[in-house]
C-alpha cells in the first residue's frame, strides 16, 4: 500500500471534485495547493506511476449521447484468460474487464453506439476465443457517484 502525505491527499481531492476548467488546469492545481508548477505535475506524474491515479479525463454518460451499454459474462478456461484480457483491452469500447472466482469468470462491460457494433464486436470475441458470452444489456442506470476522500 502507498502512503500518501497530506498534499497528496488535497491533491486528490481536488483531481477527484474540483477539477478545473481551465486554459492550464494544473497551474489551477498548482496555485490552489500553493506549490509551483512542476511540483504539481511531478506529484501527478507520481501517483499516476504508482497506479494510484489511473486516467486523467472526462466521464460521459454514454445513455445520453446514445451509447448502449452491456454487462457481459462468459466462462473461461484459465489458460487463455491473459489473451483474452490482451485482446478485450485493445477494444476501446469496453471500460472494465474482471476475473472472477466463480463459474462466470470473466465479467466486462461493452459500451457501444448501436447493438449491432456490439453484436459484432462479441461475435468476434466469441469466434477467436470459442467461448459463448451472455450480455445483459443495461435497463436502467442507477449510478453512484465515488469520491474517496482523502482528507
Amino acid at each position: 500500500m502507498n502512503k500518501l502525505d497530506d498534499l497528496d491527499r488535497k491533491l486528490l481531492d481536488i483531481m477527484q471534485n474540483q477539477f478545473p476548467i481551465a486554459v492550464d488546469p494544473f497551474q489551477v492545481i498548482a496555485d490552489k495547493l500553493d506549490i509551483s508548477f512542476s511540483d504539481a505535475v511531478q506529484r501527478i506524474e507520481s501517483l499516476k506511476e504508482k497506479g494510484i491515479i489511473r486516467r486523467i479525463g472526462a466521464i460521459i454518460d454514454a445513455s445520453r449521447v446514445g451509447y448502449k451499454s452491456t454487462l457481459c459474462a462468459c466462462k473461461m478456461p484459465d489458460h487463455i484468460i491473459g489473451e483474452f484480457a490482451a485482446a478485450v483491452k485493445s477494444i476501446p469500447y469496453i471500460t472494465h474487464n474482471y476475473v472472477r472466482d466463480h463459474e462466470f469468470n470473466i465479467w466486462f462491460t461493452i459500451t457501444t453506439p448501436t447493438v449491432e457494433e456490439r453484436g459484432i464486436i462479441i461475435k468476434e470475441l466469441e469466434e477467436a476465443f470459442h467461448i459463448i458470452i451472455s450480455c445483459m444489456p443495461a435497463e436502467k442506470v442507477y449510478k453512484i457517484r465515488v469520491s474517496l476522500g482523502m482528507e
